[in-house]
């Protein structure tokens, strides 16, 4: 219920008319690296956004496992991200005329997957996420972006939290400056 209520207030704030209006729109696709719970998981990482400012925006992301890992125990253990979805608030900072620092603040949701001796288990991790990163555009419509973002995972299997490390394309249908 708590996830939901949050997601439909982002949500609504992103996709309200006004918003539209005055926004830019923009999408990334890239690796990201989720390391946590003793192994590094591989996947394939989507956001959508908008600005709707020149310094604050939202966006939604997506994660999607590119195959299981070995968390390196003797049990042989193995796990696996089946997706993971988040909802973002988001501070750009113009430093230079094509570079951009980012600030995040959202909440994430994901379906990890382990699997010891043929036995499967699945757990739902959710937390708070807030992370940092950067922006280069070689043109106004296409760039890259890298970024870290920590995720305070509620569970007690990745007790440390999990930290996210993405590379990615960047594609703007509009320009913020």
């Amino acid at each position: 219920m708590n996830k939901t209520a949050i997601a439909a207030v982002l949500a609504g704030a992103c996709l309200g008319p006004s918003a539209m209006a005055e926004s830019d729109l923009y999408v990334t696709g890239g690796y990201s690296a989720f390391d946590g719970g003793g192994a590094t998981l591989n996947t394939l990482t989507l956001r959508g956004g908008m600005a709707f400012h020149e310094i604050f925006g939202g966006e939604f992301e997506a994660s999607f496992g590119l195959g299981a890992e070995d968390i390196g125990n003797s049990a042989g253990t193995q796990v696996e991200l089946e997706n993971q979805f988040g909802a973002y608030l988001v501070g750009r900072y113009p430093v230079a005329r094509d570079v951009d620092v980012l600030a995040r603040l959202g909440y994430t949701t994901g379906e990890y997957q382990s699997s010891t001796n043929g036995v499967t288990g699945d757990a739902e991790v959710d937390g708070l996420a807030f992370g940092l990163g950067g922006e280069y555009m070689f043109t106004d419509q296409f760039g890259v972006r890298a970024d870290y973002t920590r995720i305070e995972a509620e569970d007690d299997s990745f007790d440390g939290g999990i930290d996210v490390f993405a590379i990615s394309g960047v594609f703007k249908f509009g320009d913020l400056r």
